[in-house]
């Protein structure tokens, strides 16, 4: 059995306290600091937890550390920070040899010393024996009586950000599949339903001229009327679910043309404004923009019941937001809340968060206004 299996053996079993491995057995070492005695009372709280626990000093050295931190560093080969081990000289090895995440942790375990800032916390890459991992580590200043310690906790963030990523992945292809689908129902509703009706209405004018008998003549004129705000309900949705590809314009052009089209259909009056310099959008950033204007309008028309309906694009130095505002019925309060949304809502957030975007509902005195909100770059695109 090798030294490094001794150890965990030893740890997992209870049979040693860690603090142990590498105490001082002389007499006058085994006096413990006030520092090291009120850690010691900490011991048995952060024993169990699943995090990497480990307290220091002021002058970073490691007085106890738990199960799962022992356990790791055992396992990886960095003994150094086990207790009695210096945390801060560890990091500050590993800032020379140019690791950077260990570089702002020296500068924050100093500013926590000298009393500068209480907590700090990074997101980091993992190196040599764990490269490939993420990691988020925490290192508090806390007060166990009359002493003052720093906590270092350590948290493995790979499954959960895989998870996390996996998700993401889903969800743009439930998304994208989506449009899909609405463009395919778009096609059918043109191609089948709409060919339908206008067979339908050549029945009906057909019936009209054959016909004398006036309570004949009254139903068919009420179906002709039916079929007709039928058809253009169809235009409107099949418009909407499949509108004129953006690869052929620019974003402003491209939702100028969806606003006029949509205004065209529905008859309601719409308007819109650029502000700023629409170059400074980035590409990806485009795409998402144009599906939110798409998808916000089709809820106007499906739910709002509005006689207006206002797009405004403003380009800002830092971030870029488009505005869909109405005056229709308003929308519930729980989705103002970030309660349950339909689909429609989900997609555009989703669609969003991809691009480190975001999305916000706001009630209006009447309607909605819909802010979608994307970074903007820092150059102009040609």
């Amino acid at each position: 059995m090798g030294l490094q299996t001794e150890f965990i053996s030893v740890i997992d079993e209870g049979l040693l306290p860690p603090a142990e491995l590498f105490r001082p057995t002389s007499p006058e070492a085994l006096v413990l600091s006030p520092a090291a005695l009120a850690a010691a009372t900490m011991q048995e709280l952060i024993d169990d937890l699943p995090e990497q626990i480990a307290l220091l000093d002021e002058q970073g050295t490691i007085l106890v550390a738990n199960r799962a931190w022992n356990k790791t560093v055992i396992e990886h080969g960095y003994l150094e920070v086990l207790a009695g081990g210096n945390y801060r000289d560890f990091c500050a090895a590993k800032a020379a040899e140019g690791y950077h995440p260990a570089v702002e942790a020296v500068a924050a375990i100093d500013d926590i010393c000298s009393g500068k800032r209480n907590f700090w916390q990074l997101i980091y890459n993992g190196q040599e024996r764990w490269d490939g991992r993420d990691f988020q580590i925490c290192i508090h200043r806390i007060a166990v009586g009359k002493e003052r310690l720093i906590s270092v906790t350590r948290f493995d963030l790979t499954e959960i950000l895989q998870l996390r990523l996996a998700k993401d992945a889903v969800a743009h292809s439930f998304v994208e599949g989506q449009a899909t689908e609405r463009q395919r129902m778009a096609r059918e509703l043109h191609d089948s339903t709409s060919q339908s009706l206008v067979a339908i209405d050549l029945l009906l004018g057909h019936l009209k001229r054959c016909s004398q008998n006036r309570e004949v003549l009254g139903v068919v004129a009420e179906l002709q009327q039916l079929v007709g705000d039928t058809q253009r309900e169809i235009r409107s949705i099949s418009y909407l679910a499949h509108p004129p590809a953006l690869q052929e314009h620019r974003l402003p052009e491209a939702i100028k043309s969806v606003v006029e089209g949509f205004g065209r259909r529905t008859q309601i009056q719409t308007s819109f404004e650029i502000e700023g310099d629409a170059r400074l959008i980035p590409l990806g950033a485009e795409t998402a923009l144009y599906r939110v204007a798409q998808e916000a309008l089709s809820n106007i028309h499906r739910h709002a019941r509005p006689s207006r309906a206002r797009l405004l694009l403003r380009v800002g130095p830092s971030a870029t937001h488009l505005v869909i505002a109405d005056d229709g019925v308003g929308i519930a309060r729980a989705m103002l809340d970030g309660g349950s949304a339909g689909v429609g809502i989900a997609s555009m957030r989703t669609r969003l968060r991809e691009i480190g975007g975001r999305l916000g509902i706001f009630n209006l005195s009447p309607g909605t206004a819909i802010v979608a909100s994307v970074p903007t770059s820092t150059r102009v695109r040609a």
